[in-house]
């Protein structure tokens, strides 16, 4: 599947409630649209209990996938990590300044990359 009928997959989830586990217990959360886009990228099972720890691993993963980009390179597709009060904030990104991710009311939404005042940009290898 390309990267465009990935994102029109998205696209059509957004506002659809999502689940905090896939069915065979691999974390999915904010990661969501991330593996819908790419989803030869091994899920993982949470291991951690801290905010920072898990953040941690998760940034492992990630640059295991990707490799960081600078934010004014950031194409459709590219992953946005943004560490919040909550935790590692994981996003794509659409177009034009905006992100589709999974964020208030636990829905897949769109929203703006400006929302974010740091972040880290990465890109599929």
């Amino acid at each position: 599947m390309n990267k465009k009928i990935q994102i029109e997959t998205l696209l059509k989830e957004i506002g659809k409630p999502y689940e905090q586990l896939n069915k065979d217990g691999t974390y999915q959360g904010c990661f969501y649209p991330m593996q819908v886009l790419y989803p030869e990228v091994r899920k993982y099972k949470l291991r951690y209990k801290t905010k920072e720890k898990i953040a941690e691993f998760a940034l492992e993963k990630i640059k295991k996938y990707f490799f960081e980009i600078q934010p004014s390179e950031l194409q459709t597709g590219d992953l946005i990590a943004a560490k919040l009060k909550t935790g590692l904030h994981i996003a794509v990104y659409f177009e034009y300044g905006k992100v589709i991710h999974i964020f208030k009311e636990n829905t897949l939404q769109i929203g703006r990359l400006k929302m974010f005042k740091n972040f880290q940009a990465f890109r599929r290898k």
